[in-house]
Order: structure tokens, then C-alpha cells, then sequence
């Protein structure tokens, strides 16, 4: 984001929009869909990389304190990744750079769909922001 705000002060003219979309500093969290109920089975640990979450906030709140841009709207939404077995669900896992996902979430989803895993659903929530600014 610092390299990317750098960029759109180069580019954008006055009253050009920056669109930031990135993932919260929340960790994603595993749940385990039945047709009963939802269960939640743990969390991928994604704290190595708060240091790039603040380094952007930093830069984002210099650059509104600066005059530079003026934030008009911020949410955050869920992207919701839905696997239909563990293999899927490591899978995911290898694609994960710096995030952690604990060896205890495959053996509790494991223990609980031993009786039926053609009826559930492993999914991952990731919390997601968005945020438009204005160029001042």
C-alpha cells in the first residue's frame, strides 16, 4: 500500500478516486457447515503480517492528514471460501505464505465428519476492507 499510495499521488489528478481493498488484520476463521449448524473449528494465525497492515494505515492516515486525499467511504465485507474435503482444505493450506493454519484444525474437522462427510461444508472466512478517497 505505501508503494501503491506513492503511486496514485503520481497519478491521480484532483478529484480522482483511490480505491483501497485489502484484508483486516483479523485472522480468517474455519467453520465447519453441517446441516444442523455452523461450527467454528479454529483460526489460520496471519500475525506475521500486521507490520504490512499498520505500515499501510500509517501511510494512509499521513496522507489524510496531510490534505492529500479525503476518505468518502470505508466498510468491511466477508469473502467466504467454501471446500468440499480436507484435501481441499490443505490444499488452501499450501497456498498460504505467511499465514499459519494449526494441524488441530484437520484433525478436529477429521473427528467431525467421520459419519458423514459427503454433507458438510469446510469454509474459511476472510474479513475483507474497502475504502474510497478523494484526491484533494
Amino acid at each position: 500500500m505505501v508503494r501503491a499510495l506513492s503511486e496514485a499521488r503520481r497519478v491521480l489528478k484532483r478529484g480522482g478516486r483511490l480505491i483501497d481493498m485489502r484484508p483486516t488484520m483479523r485472522n480468517r476463521r474455519v467453520e465447519l457447515a453441517l446441516p444442523e449448524a455452523t461450527l467454528f473449528i479454529g483460526e489460520i494465525d496471519s500475525s506475521s503480517t500486521n507490520s504490512d497492515h499498520l505500515a499501510a494505515n500509517d501511510a494512509l492516515d499521513a496522507a489524510l492528514a496531510a490534505g492529500e486525499f479525503k476518505l468518502e467511504h470505508r466498510a468491511t465485507f466477508q469473502i467466504k471460501t467454501d471446500l468440499d474435503t480436507l484435501a481441499d482444505l490443505r490444499a488452501f493450506k499450501s497456498g498460504l505464505h505467511r499465514s499459519v493454519m494449526p494441524e488441530s484444525i484437520f484433525e478436529r474437522i477429521r473427528a467431525l465428519i467421520a459419519d458423514e462427510p459427503a454433507e458438510t461444508i469446510i469454509r474459511i472466512r476472510r474479513e475483507m476492507l474497502i475504502a474510497r478517497y478523494r484526491r484533494l
